[in-house]
């Protein structure tokens, strides 16, 4: 069995989830949503509500909430879970089909200046980018067992032990990644759009990642007119720029080269 997992809890970010599964829902009827979450709670948004108590306080306790649950209070077989602050633009089940290739898929994360640790060396990797963990598609298996089991106790050491520092979960995840044998697929940005930073794209946007007061509008800017073009989301403009290129773009630049050059001339002789 296949479906899309949330793990929320407090008000704020049960009621993202909420509006998250509803376009979620909106744009794939048949998919099967399951909120995992604190207290017990009813929304037509989700066909599962499965309840675990937290004594969550801090933000990082919260994230600690999330690593318990998305993988080992997930009902299904093969899961994607989805960060409660996202918005859903398209049918996005054609993801499930790279779990025939890949035990996980994640995308990266743009903005996360956080280094692992070796498990060798135990010296930080300065060339190993780390991976948003707000969406990832996994299937249960020994190896995924083994992985997701231990990132749980990397970053709960960590949070007790209070050496965290600036990291949040996503560096415990790699850490444990480096000792599994996990197979991991990287996403792009089209299934993970951080709108906060900057990123690139060349299709359409599936996922919308970020708070926004109407998705829609961002959904619009993201994707429309050119959805497959090669673009660049600015954030603090909330638009897309796009890659200028084509036969048309090349002969109007030359020409406009050509017409500074020959006022240049005409100025040198004297003619204007």
């Amino acid at each position: 069995m296949r479906g899309y997992l949330y793990a929320a809890a407090g008000k704020k970010y049960v009621g993202e989830a909420v509006c998250s599964a509803q376009s979620l829902r909106t744009v794939d009827k048949s998919a099967h949503i399951t909120l995992v979450t604190d207290h017990p709670f009813e929304s037509d948004a989700f066909n599962q509500v499965i309840v675990q108590p937290t004594t969550a306080q801090t933000y990082k306790h919260g994230l600690l909430y999330k690593v318990q649950h998305l993988y080992n209070s997930s009902p299904y077989d093969e899961t994607l879970f989805i960060d409660s602050d996202t918005y859903v633009c398209e049918n996005i089940a054609p993801i499930f089909e790279l779990l025939e290739f890949f035990d996980v898929a994640i995308a990266p994360d743009p903005t996360d200046v956080n280094r692992p640790k070796s498990p060798r060396s135990a010296q930080r990797i300065r060339a190993l980018d780390l991976y948003n963990t707000g969406v990832i598609l996994f299937r249960k298996n020994e190896r995924n067992d083994e992985l997701f089991n231990r990132w749980l106790r990397i970053y709960n050491d960590k949070l007790e032990n209070a050496t965290l520092g600036k990291e949040n979960d996503q560096t415990s995840f790699i850490e444990a990644w480096l000792q599994s044998n996990s197979k991991i697929y990287v996403l792009s940005h089209a299934w993970n759009a951080r709108t906060p930073f900057f990123f690139t794209l060349n299709q359409s946007v599936k996922i919308i990642h970020g708070r926004h007061k109407d998705y829609e509008v961002i959904k619009e800017r993201l994707n429309k007119p050119h959805h497959s073009r090669h673009r660049c989301w600015l954030p603090v403009h909330q638009k897309c720029v796009m890659k200028k290129s084509g036969w048309l773009y090349h002969t109007k630049t030359l020409a406009s080269q050509w017409k500074r050059r020959l006022l240049k001339i005409l100025k040198g002789v004297g003619v204007t």
